[in-house]
Protein backbone atom coordinates (compact mmCIF):
# COMPACT_ATOMS: atom_id res chain seq x y z
CA UNK A 1 0.00 0.00 0.00
CA UNK A 2 1.46 3.28 -1.07
CA UNK A 3 1.33 6.21 1.37
CA UNK A 4 -0.40 9.18 -0.21
CA UNK A 5 -0.19 12.92 0.52
CA UNK A 6 -2.76 15.62 1.27
CA UNK A 7 -6.49 14.94 1.03
CA UNK A 8 -6.03 11.42 -0.45
CA UNK A 9 -4.01 10.56 2.69
CA UNK A 10 -6.96 11.65 4.81
CA UNK A 11 -9.31 9.36 2.88
CA UNK A 12 -6.79 6.50 3.05
CA UNK A 13 -6.50 6.81 6.84
CA UNK A 14 -10.28 7.10 7.20
CA UNK A 15 -10.76 3.91 5.16
CA UNK A 16 -8.11 2.04 7.19
CA UNK A 17 -9.67 3.06 10.52
CA UNK A 18 -13.16 2.19 9.26
CA UNK A 19 -12.01 -1.31 8.23
CA UNK A 20 -10.22 -1.76 11.57
CA UNK A 21 -13.35 -0.68 13.49
CA UNK A 22 -15.51 -3.06 11.42
CA UNK A 23 -13.15 -5.97 12.21
CA UNK A 24 -13.20 -5.18 15.94
CA UNK A 25 -16.98 -4.90 15.89
CA UNK A 26 -17.22 -8.24 14.10
CA UNK A 27 -15.01 -9.92 16.70
CA UNK A 28 -16.94 -8.47 19.68
CA UNK A 29 -20.52 -8.75 18.47
CA UNK A 30 -22.09 -8.74 21.95
CA UNK A 31 -20.34 -5.50 23.00
CA UNK A 32 -21.24 -3.85 19.69
CA UNK A 33 -24.86 -4.90 20.09
CA UNK A 34 -24.96 -3.44 23.62
CA UNK A 35 -23.40 -0.16 22.51
CA UNK A 36 -25.81 0.27 19.61
CA UNK A 37 -29.04 -0.74 21.34
CA UNK A 38 -28.46 0.47 24.92
CA UNK A 39 -29.43 4.03 24.04
CA UNK A 40 -32.61 2.79 22.36
CA UNK A 41 -33.49 0.72 25.42
CA UNK A 42 -33.06 3.73 27.73
CA UNK A 43 -35.13 5.97 25.44
CA UNK A 44 -37.88 3.34 25.50
CA UNK A 45 -37.59 3.14 29.29
CA UNK A 46 -38.00 6.93 29.62
CA UNK A 47 -41.01 6.78 27.28
CA UNK A 48 -42.62 4.08 29.47
CA UNK A 49 -41.98 6.10 32.64
CA UNK A 50 -43.53 9.20 31.07
CA UNK A 51 -46.62 7.21 30.04
CA UNK A 52 -46.93 5.80 33.56
CA UNK A 53 -46.77 9.28 35.08
CA UNK A 54 -49.38 10.58 32.64
CA UNK A 55 -51.64 7.61 33.44
CA UNK A 56 -51.26 8.32 37.15
CA UNK A 57 -52.44 11.92 36.73
CA UNK A 58 -55.34 11.29 34.33
CA UNK A 59 -57.87 12.54 36.87
CA UNK A 60 -56.13 15.89 37.28
CA UNK A 61 -55.93 18.74 34.81
CA UNK A 62 -52.13 18.73 34.92
CA UNK A 63 -51.76 17.76 31.26
CA UNK A 64 -54.88 19.49 29.93
CA UNK A 65 -55.73 23.02 28.91
CA UNK A 66 -58.53 24.23 31.16
CA UNK A 67 -60.42 26.87 29.21
CA UNK A 68 -63.13 27.56 31.82
CA UNK A 69 -61.67 26.92 35.29
CA UNK A 70 -63.81 26.81 38.40
CA UNK A 71 -63.25 29.85 40.64
CA UNK A 72 -61.55 29.22 43.95
CA UNK A 73 -63.09 30.80 47.03
CA UNK A 74 -60.61 32.19 49.50
CA UNK A 75 -61.46 31.18 53.07
CA UNK A 76 -62.25 33.92 55.57
CA UNK A 77 -59.79 35.07 58.20
CA UNK A 78 -61.11 33.42 61.39
CA UNK A 79 -61.50 35.38 64.61
CA UNK A 80 -58.65 34.92 67.04
CA UNK A 81 -61.03 33.68 69.74
CA UNK A 82 -61.66 30.50 67.68
CA UNK A 83 -58.03 29.37 67.97
CA UNK A 84 -56.71 26.95 70.58
CA UNK A 85 -53.98 28.97 72.27
CA UNK A 86 -55.03 32.57 72.89
CA UNK A 87 -52.78 35.20 74.43
CA UNK A 88 -54.26 38.55 75.38
CA UNK A 89 -54.40 40.76 73.40
CA UNK A 90 -55.32 38.64 70.41
CA UNK A 91 -55.42 40.00 66.88
CA UNK A 92 -57.17 38.56 63.84
CA UNK A 93 -54.84 40.18 61.34
CA UNK A 94 -51.21 41.33 61.67
CA UNK A 95 -49.33 43.10 58.91
CA UNK A 96 -46.06 44.88 58.39
CA UNK A 97 -45.01 47.41 55.82
CA UNK A 98 -43.65 50.86 55.37
CA UNK A 99 -46.99 52.44 56.44
CA UNK A 100 -47.68 53.67 52.94
CA UNK A 101 -51.12 54.65 51.77
CA UNK A 102 -51.22 51.72 49.32
CA UNK A 103 -50.61 49.17 52.09
CA UNK A 104 -53.20 50.85 54.30
CA UNK A 105 -55.80 50.74 51.50
CA UNK A 106 -55.13 47.05 50.88
CA UNK A 107 -55.50 46.28 54.59
CA UNK A 108 -58.72 48.31 54.80
CA UNK A 109 -60.17 46.36 51.87
CA UNK A 110 -59.15 43.05 53.45
CA UNK A 111 -60.86 44.11 56.67
CA UNK A 112 -64.05 45.18 54.89
CA UNK A 113 -64.27 42.27 52.44
CA UNK A 114 -63.49 39.38 54.78
CA UNK A 115 -66.02 36.64 53.89
CA UNK A 116 -68.48 35.98 56.68
CA UNK A 117 -67.72 39.03 58.82
CA UNK A 118 -65.76 42.28 58.58
CA UNK A 119 -62.66 42.44 60.77
CA UNK A 120 -62.94 45.18 63.43
CA UNK A 121 -60.14 47.77 63.60
CA UNK A 122 -59.34 46.73 67.19
CA UNK A 123 -58.41 43.25 65.96
CA UNK A 124 -55.85 44.49 63.38
CA UNK A 125 -52.28 45.32 64.37
CA UNK A 126 -49.48 46.98 62.40
CA UNK A 127 -45.99 45.61 63.14
CA UNK A 128 -42.98 47.87 62.69
CA UNK A 129 -39.88 46.27 61.27
CA UNK A 130 -36.93 48.34 62.39
CA UNK A 131 -33.52 46.79 61.75
CA UNK A 132 -32.14 47.96 65.12
CA UNK A 133 -35.16 46.48 66.90
CA UNK A 134 -34.62 43.09 65.30
CA UNK A 135 -30.80 43.11 65.55
CA UNK A 136 -29.62 45.28 68.47
CA UNK A 137 -25.97 44.21 68.07
CA UNK A 138 -24.24 45.86 65.16
CA UNK A 139 -22.89 43.26 62.73
CA UNK A 140 -21.34 45.73 60.29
Amino acid sequence: MELQKGIPLLFQQFKALLVKNALLSWRHKWATFLQVFSSLVFIFLMFCIQRAIEAQFTETTYYENVLDPKPLASPPIPPCEDKFFIKVPCYDFLYSGNSSSIVNRIVARIMANNPGRPIPRAKVQFITTDFQTCFPISIF
